[in-house]
C-alpha cells in the first residue's frame, strides 16, 4: 500500500477510550485486521472459558425441550449462550466481561485503545429476530429488525457459517464493525422461508405482548420459546409419516 493510500485509510474512529464507538464511521484496514479475527477470537475464547461449562447444562435443557432440527441444534445453543452472557451483564451489577478481559489484556489494549470502545458495544447488544432481505455481496445481506423495523446491513465474517436464506426469519446478536455494517457474534438460528411465512404473524403478536410486559432479554427468550414451538408444529405437520 502506498503512503497516499495509507493516509486515505487513516483512522476515522475516535482513538480515546472514553469516546463511544461510532457505528456509522469507517474503520481503517489496520484496525479491522486487529479486531477481526484477532480480538474477536481472543474475546470469545475468554468468555467461553470463563462461563461455558457453567451455562451449558441449562442451555442444553432448553434445546432438548424445544427439539429443533438436528442440523440447527448447535446454532440454537450458541445463540442461547450469548443471550445468557448478555442477560447476566444486564442483571448482575458486578459482571462485566469487557472489564475483566481488558484487565487481562491491558498491554495490548494500551496500544489500540479503540478496542475497548468496540468491545463495550458487545455488552450493549441484544439478540433479536430479523427478517432476511436481499444480498448485496458475496457474504453480505440486508436484515430488518422485526421489532423496530430498522434495516441493517450484515456481513458474515466467518464464511464457514451458513447464511440465512432470503425470506427467512433469523435469530441473532449483531455487533458493529463500523461503516454502518454489523456481523453476528455467532451464526444465526433461522427458520426456513416456508416456516417463516406461517411464523411471522403469531411471532409479531407474541413479540409485542412479551416485550411490553417483560425486560428486553427476558421477553426475548419467551418469544424464542414460542417461535421454536411453532416451528416444531409446522415441521411435524409437513413431514410425511414414516409409517405411510
Amino acid at each position: 500500500m502506498t503512503d497516499n493510500k495509507k493516509n486515505i485509510v487513516a483512522f476515522a474512529q475516535p482513538s480515546e477510550q472514553t469516546t463511544p464507538f461510532r457505528h456509522g464511521q469507517p474503520l481503517s484496514e489496520e484496525v479491522m485486521d486487529t479486531f477481526l479475527p484477532e480480538t474477536y477470537n481472543d474475546f470469545v475464547s475468554f468468555i467461553v472459558q470463563r462461563v461455558g461449562e457453567v451455562y451449558r447444562p441449562l442451555l442444553m435443557e432448553f434445546v432438548e425441550d424445544h427439539d429443533p432440527p438436528e442440523d440447527k441444534r448447535l446454532a440454537l445453543e450458541l445463540n442461547l449462550f450469548w443471550w445468557r452472557v448478555l442477560y447476566d451483564v444486564s442483571e448482575i451489577e458486578n459482571v462485566s466481561f469487557v472489564e475483566d478481559f481488558c484487565m487481562e489484556y491491558k498491554q495490548d489494549l494500551k496500544q489500540t485503545p479503540l478496542m475497548k470502545a468496540w468491545l463495550e458495544e458487545w455488552e450493549k447488544a441484544a439478540p433479536k429476530f430479523y427478517y432476511i432481505g436481499h444480498k448485496f455481496g458475496a457474504n453480505a445481506f440486508v436484515a430488518v429488525d422485526m421489532e423496530t423495523e430498522e434495516t441493517v446491513e450484515v456481513v458474515m465474517i466467518d464464511r464457514r457459517v451458513k447464511e440465512p436464506e432470503k425470506g427467512s426469519i433469523a435469530v441473532g446478536t449483531l455487533i458493529p464493525v463500523g461503516n454502518a455494517l454489523y456481523f453476528p457474534v455467532t451464526g444465526f438460528y433461522y427458520f426456513d422461508p416456508e416456516v417463516s411465512k406461517e411464523l411471522a404473524r403469531p411471532l409479531m403478536y407474541h413479540y409485542e405482548k412479551h416485550m411490553e410486559a417483560s425486560p428486553v432479554l427476558e421477553g426475548f427468550v419467551h418469544v424464542l420459546s414460542i417461535a421454536l414451538q411453532i416451528e416444531r408444529m409446522i415441521l411435524d405437520k409437513t413431514t410425511p409419516s414414516s409409517l405411510s
